[in-house]
């Protein structure tokens, strides 16, 4: 099919673009591909003919279009050529995502991201999350951005092998992590916090990271079993909550013995 004739009008329909993000959704049997789109000019062969040949397998469509058609769809975000048009990711009940990866045998992490607004701030957790094999993210709060294209984008497609909750309120959650054998984490970076290294994590935790403005609210941190913090200079205030979570988690997986 090379005729542009239709572009995505369905609000409900997320953009995926850029060739790593989609080569993890063809990859996925858990993403429902409705379009996709490719560019005249895309020159590397193999990437394209992996593409075309997953849609007509798969019987999608899929359009030849000009590289401008493509900067229209994605807000001339930087697409390199591959616009994917997927119904929106799914979002698993919080207590199936428990069990989930309770019988998971990767380690048995969750992420709580609170109140996060920034898509390249979620993007990169989510990516760092799944370098860690850890496989289930939940999304708390009433400004917490949500899965959308950038973030898509921004977390190279890992998103695509991570489960999902979303839910309103953060200490309901922590609440049923807790009764299913969790014990919760914040990360927050006030003087009554334990520095990481000082901690000795148990085998299931979920791990709590905050607005990136606010951090952690005070019921949040009094519904933790744990408070920690970073050690950082004098000269800087704080870390990037992205980079904080990351070295919280490697420094639990170092710890269980899951680094190697």
């Amino acid at each position: 099919m090379n005729k542009f004739n239709s572009k995505p009008n369905n609000k409900n329909l997320e953009m995926v673009f850029g060739k790593n993000p989609a080569l993890e959704v063809i990859e996925s049997s858990t993403v429902e591909v409705n379009k996709i789109y490719l560019s005249e000019g895309l020159s590397d062969r193999n990437i394209r003919q992996r593409i075309i040949s997953y849609a007509k397998e798969n019987k999608i469509p899929y359009h030849l279009v000009p590289e401008k058609k493509l900067s229209t769809l994605t807000n001339n975000q930087n697409h390199q050529g591959i616009v994917l048009s997927i119904s929106p990711i799914k979002y698993k009940p919080v207590n199936e995502l428990i069990t989930s990866t309770l019988e998971n045998n990767s380690p048995r992490i969750i992420l709580i991201a609170h109140e996060i607004e920034d898509t390249h701030n979620l993007g990169a957790m989510i990516r760092t999350f799944a370098a860690s094999g850890g496989n289930g993210i939940i999304l708390t709060g009433r400004s917490n951005v949500g899965i959308n294209a950038t973030i898509i984008k921004t977390s190279a497609g890992t998103l695509f092998q991570t489960n999902f909750s979303r839910a309103t309120n953060c200490v309901n959650v922590l609440n049923e992590l807790k009764e299913s054998g969790f014990w919760v984490v914040g990360a927050d970076n006030s003087t009554p916090s334990e520095l990481i290294y000082k901690i000795n994590y148990p085998d299931q935790v979920a791990i709590v990271v905050g607005n990136e403005h606010e951090g952690l609210g005070p019921l949040v941190k009094k519904n933790c079993d744990f408070l920690v913090k970073i050690p950082i200079s004098d000269k800087v205030d704080s870390l990037n909550v992205s980079v904080a979570f990351g070295i919280i988690l490697f420094e639990i997986l170092r710890q269980k013995k899951y680094c190697k």
